[in-house]
């Protein structure tokens, strides 16, 4: 074999990795699938901020989604200012006759779920993806631009089998990134950094003026959501779990239902969960967050249970009531027709055909099935106790498989 034969493998090689290191910063990582950039709701002035708390530490392959956002701005403040000589008036004069039901519970635990449900009843209202998206403007662009809007959602969404839809019930955690209030969701734009904004996930650190104004912001969101629905609001943001202080103080008459579910599966469905938003969300790619993201699950979790545990007290009686994931699963309209007695909202039977569709058009999901290494388990168990002692997991934990 001649000299040339010989080299001409290293040369190929050399080659190969060469145009993979160019490469690579075009190459757009996934974890899950695609999804559009709720950035996209943002308007001038809170993207620009964004962007300059990351320093612009872009990668060239977000550019394309960054730049489509960037344009998109001025649009969005444009229709907000136009939106709002039209609407703020009305919206002012408009009154929240009767108090919202909250979903409280962690991520991953079934707030979904038990949101969708309670959303079927045609006496609720809910926020949905394109008003959480585009939280701006609702009012003003809800029609024709909200069918478009569609056209760029994904059938399901990247963390688990769930259905995506425009008009579907989303969490409003999406409208406070969107509209620049405080939100440790704005993590989910600058992965490699770590969390951010922690002490918007339970208000409790914050200085008298900037919860103020956190309120104002909420308020404002709720108030439009309202007007335009002109219903009971059905609310799921896991992080209102950690809020209830300040959701009683602005509604005291509403209505709580937490979920519980057995910790073996939490933890893992969240850790994809973030890492999937991470992922899709990101303004750099990969994300790059393992260095975190445990503790921030482990943290967040800790800190959540916490928040319920010492505020749920300040519930009035008979305006909370507890489940678990595992008895609305097994029994989804038995479940819901106990948390509508003992919340009094009404006759389930007005809920019940909804629910029926509902659950009809659910034949397709699964969950996911998650094996966890044993000293993961037993981290999980150490660290979140108190959880599994208070919801009665203790048995569960035992087990080896955790759906």
């Amino acid at each position: 074999m001649s000299t040339q034969d010989t080299n001409r493998p290293r040369r190929n090689k050399a080659w190969k990795l060469f145009w993979k290191k160019v490469r690579s910063p075009l190459k757009v990582h996934r974890e899950g699938g695609w999804l559009l950039y709720f950035w996209h709701g943002m308007g001038v002035v809170t993207w620009a901020k964004l962007l300059a708390r990351g320093r612009f530490d872009i990668t060239l392959n977000c550019v394309p989604n960054i730049l489509t956002v960037t344009i998109w701005a001025p649009f969005n403040s444009l229709l907000y200012l136009a939106s709002e000589m039209i609407y703020a008036a009305r919206v002012k004069r408009h009154k929240i006759e009767t108090a919202p039901v909250f979903v409280l519970g962690h991520w991953r635990s079934g707030t979904t779920f038990l949101h969708d449900l309670l959303a079927c009843d045609p006496a609720h209202g809910y926020p949905t993806t394109y008003q959480c998206f585009f939280p701006n403007h609702f009012l003003l662009t809800g029609g024709a631009v909200r069918k478009w809007f569609n056209v760029f959602l994904p059938r399901r969404r990247p963390m688990d089998n769930v259905p995506v839809g425009v008009d579907r019930p989303q969490e409003d955690e999406f409208a406070f990134a969107n509209l620049g209030m405080g939100t440790h969701y704005v993590t989910l734009a600058w992965p490699r950094h770590g969390p951010r904004d922690m002490d918007y996930l339970d208000l409790v650190n914050l200085s008298d003026q900037e919860r103020a104004r956190w309120e104002q912001g909420f308020m404002w969101f709720m108030k439009r959501l309202s007007c335009k629905q002109k219903k009971r609001l059905v609310m799921k943001s896991p992080a209102h779990t950690a809020r209830i202080k300040m959701l009683v103080k602005l509604f005291p008459d509403a209505r709580f239902v937490h979920i519980s579910r057995n910790p073996l599966a939490i933890y893992p469905s969240t850790v994809k969960l973030w890492k999937a938003l991470n992922s899709v969300q990101g303004l750099h790619n990969p994300a790059q967050d393992d260095p975190w993201l445990e503790e921030f699950v482990f943290s967040v979790f800790e800190t959540v249970f916490k928040r319920y545990e010492e505020d749920r007290q300040l519930i009035p009686e008979g305006h909370l009531t507890e489940i678990s994931y595992e008895d609305l699963a097994a029994d989804p309209k038995g479940v819901m027709k106990d948390v509508y007695r003992r919340l009094d909202l009404g006759d389930f039977v007005r809920a019940e055909p909804g629910v029926d569709a509902y659950l009809e058009g659910q034949g397709e999901y699964q969950p996911n099935v998650f094996e966890l290494p044993e000293d993961l388990r037993e981290k999980i168990i150490r660290r979140w106790s108190g959880y599994i002692a208070r919801f009665g997991y203790g048995d569960a934990v035992k087990g080896r498989t955790t759906p």
